[in-house]
């Protein structure tokens, strides 16, 4: 092979292994957008949510899984495990079914402690229905959740 051939296969080669290289590390890299610049799909009340999954869970879940939710409910606890990533429990004290929002990233970016029984509106994006088969409760999953307002009951 003459010196001519060996540098149109060479110089081709070695610019595409540079954009290969330069795409993975963008991959590797990005971010997940922050729900807070996130404009809900859906801004509903944690039993309106509920109820939506209870009467028909098919439907629900082609409506809001995976889509930015704005729920408006009731704290009615809350938790924070050892990595410091706080759950707020929402929902009708009277009833065991409640709207779950995990408040993920930075542990440090929540404000809390909340009161229990104060009226919150939280943005999440919903990740799934855990339906109770003895009926005693069931829960909506709201990850990557911040606290959009609190507001007087």
């Amino acid at each position: 092979m003459s010196k001519k051939t060996i540098t149109r296969i060479l110089i081709p080669v070695l610019v595409l292994l540079v954009l290969g290289a330069v795409y993975v590390y963008r991959e590797f890299n990005r971010k997940a957008p922050d729900t807070a610049d996130l404009t809900p799909a859906y801004e509903l009340t944690g039993t309106q949510l509920l109820e939506a999954f209870q009467q028909d869970e098919k439907k629900a879940n082609t409506l809001y899984l995976g889509k930015v939710l704005a729920v408006t409910g009731m704290i009615k606890s809350q938790s924070s495990d050892s990595a410091g990533v706080q759950t707020l429990v929402i929902g009708d004290t009277a009833f065991l079914s409640s709207v779950r929002c995990i408040m993920n990233g930075d542990p440090g970016s929540v404000t809390g402690p909340f009161s229990t029984g104060t009226r919150i509106t939280i943005k999440g994006i919903c990740t799934g229905y855990n339906a109770d088969d003895m009926g005693l409760g069931a829960d909506v999953l709201l990850n990557r959740s911040v606290p959009q307002n609190l507001l007087k009951p």
